[in-house]
């Protein structure tokens, strides 16, 4: 009874338990991509909420140009993991949570 109860305790809780972590330079790779899809998103924000995109075009311009670079950092981080041999299953947590954020973008960015 008591095996039980330690095997139960320890199974894994979450799906993505038991999976390997990333390395150190792909932890790093996600959260600037991360933190550069935060200052993407505010941007726009502000921006669309100036009402008056015309003033701020140059600025609206280095967000576009910004948001191309982010998108080809994004496919380099996934082909990155793809060659050091991610799990399917990791890559496609990845592809979950870099998606809706490109798709917010996207939206966002028009």
């Amino acid at each position: 009874m008591e095996e039980a109860s330690e095997a139960e305790r320890n199974k894994a809780s979450r799906p993505y338990d038991g999976m390997a972590q990333f390395s150190e330079q792909h932890k790093q790779l996600a959260a600037q991509l991360l933190t550069t899809a935060a200052t993407l998103e505010r941007g726009y924000q502000a921006f669309l909420g100036s009402g008056n995109l015309q003033v701020f075009q140059p600025q609206v311009n280095a967000l576009d140009k910004l948001h191309r670079q982010w998108l080809s950092d994004l496919e380099s981080f996934k082909s990155s993991l793809r060659a050091q041999g991610a799990e399917p299953k990791a890559l496609a947590y990845v592809n979950e949570a870099f998606g809706r954020l490109a798709e917010r973008l996207k939206k966002l960015a028009g």
